[in-house]
C-alpha cells in the first residue's frame, strides 16, 4: 500500500531540533515527495500512545518511552540516537540545594512514568539513598505545567528538558540545581523512532528518512548554521530569543546507534524500567529488554550509504 502522508510525533523541546529543521526547511516533503502531518505531545508516554493506535508513522522521543510499549507489543524500532543528556534539575531561587540529601522532603514536578526524566531521576534519587514518593514527592506532568507550577511556588523544582531550565532562570522563577549530565554521565535522550511498517514494507523511504535525520543533525551542529537553526527553534518552540540563544544548551546531538556507550545506556535503561515494573507485556508480565529487542542498527548502516545523494539532492556540501 502506498502513503500519501507521513505523520510524525514530537515534543515541544530542541531534543527534537532535526525535526523542526528539516520540516521547517521543507527537505522531508523533498526527499519523501510526501505530505506531512506533524502532532506535538507534552511527554513521550502519550507520544507512544499515540503510535501504538497507529496515529504516527516515526517519532522523535525519547529513548525510554517506546521501552514498556514494546514491551506490551509496539511494532516500532529504534533506528538512530537524536541526542544525550539535556535535562536538569531546577529549582526555586530560595530552595537551598546543598546536594540530593537537600531534597528530603521535596516536591519535584518531573515527567510521567516512562519518560526520560522519570528514568533518570528515579535512577538517581535511588543511588542517592533516595526512596521515591517517600523522601522525595514525584509529582507527573508535562512541561508547561511543571513551568507553571515553578512559577507559582506550587512546588519546589521541576526536572525537565531543554529549553525549560533556561526559560525558569531567565524569567527569573528558577535555578539550575544538578544537571542530568551530573546524574547520570552520558545518558540516552531522544531517538528516531520508525514503525517495523515503514522499516519492513517501505524500506526505501524508511532509508531515506534516517539519511536525512543524519544529514540534519550534522547541519545542526555547525556552527555557521546555528544563527539558522536558532530562529527555527524560537519559531517552533515560541521562545524568547534570549533563550532561543542558550541553544544547544547541555543538549549533546548525536545519531550512531551502533556506539558501545550509547547501546550500554540503553541496556541500564531497560533494567530501571524492568526493576520499576514498567516493563510488562499485554498479558501483564514482567519482563527484561535488551537495547537488541529496541534497535534495529542495520537501517541506519544502510541509510549512511544514501547521505551523499540526499545531500546533493538539497543541495548541501560538505
Amino acid at each position: 500500500m502506498e502513503l500519501s502522508v507521513l505523520m510524525i510525533g514530537y515534543q515541544p523541546s530542541w531534543h527534537h531540533a532535526a525535526e523542526f529543521v528539516m520540516v521547517e526547511k521543507g527537505w522531508i516533503q523533498e526527499i519523501t515527495g510526501l505530505k506531512i502531518e506533524e502532532k506535538e505531545f507534552p511527554t513521550g508516554p502519550p507520544e507512544m500512545e499515540a503510535f501504538i493506535a497507529g496515529e504516527l508513522d516515526i517519532a522523535y522521543v525519547g529513548a525510554a518511552p517506546p521501552i514498556p510499549a514494546l514491551a506490551k507489543g509496539m511494532k516500532a524500532k529504534i533506528v538512530a540516537s537524536a541526542n544525550t543528556e539535556g535535562s536538569a534539575l531546577v529549582v526555586r531561587p530560595d530552595f537551598e540545594y546543598t546536594g540530593p540529601s537537600s531534597l528530603k522532603g521535596a516536591k519535584i514536578g518531573s515527567y510521567p512514568p516512562g519518560s526520560i526524566q522519570d528514568t533518570v531521576l528515579m535512577y538517581w534519587l535511588k543511588m542517592q539513598g533516595l526512596k521515591p514518593g517517600v523522601d522525595v514527592e514525584i509529582i507527573a506532568m508535562g512541561p508547561r505545567p511543571q513551568l507553571e507550577s515553578l512559577r507559582a511556588r506550587a512546588i519546589d523544582g521541576i526536572f525537565t528538558p531543554d529549553p525549560m531550565p533556561y526559560i525558569a532562570v531567565i524569567e527569573g522563577y528558577g535555578k539550575i540545581a544538578v544537571d542530568s549530565s551530573d546524574m547520570w554521565p552520558h545518558h540516552p535522550c531522544c531517538v528516531l523512532l520508525i514503525s517495523e511498517d515503514l522499516i519492513e514494507n517501505h524500506r526505501e523511504l524508511a532509508k531515506k528518512i534516517l539519511a536525512l535525520h543524519i544529514i540534519t543533525q550534522k547541519y545542526i551542529e555547525k556552527p555557521e548554521n546555528k544563527p539558522e537553526v536558532v530562529e527555527i527553534v524560537a519559531k517552533r518552540l515560541g521562545l524568547s530569543m534570549e533563550v532561543a540563544e542558550k541553544f544547544p544548551g547541555a543538549t549533546k546531538f548525536e545519531t550512531d546507534p551502533n556506539n558501545p556507550e550509547w547501546l550500554n545506556g540503553i541496556d541500564m535503561m531497560c533494567r530501571v524500567h524492568h526493576d520499576l515494573g514498567y516493563t510488562k507485556t499485554a498479558e501483564g508480565e514482567l519482563v527484561l529488554l535488551k537495547s537488541t529487542d529496541i534497535v534495529n542498527a542495520k537501517l541506519y548502516d544502510e541509510a549512511l550509504k544514501l547521505v551523499p545523494e540526499l545531500k546533493k539532492k538539497l543541495g548541501l556540501s560538505g
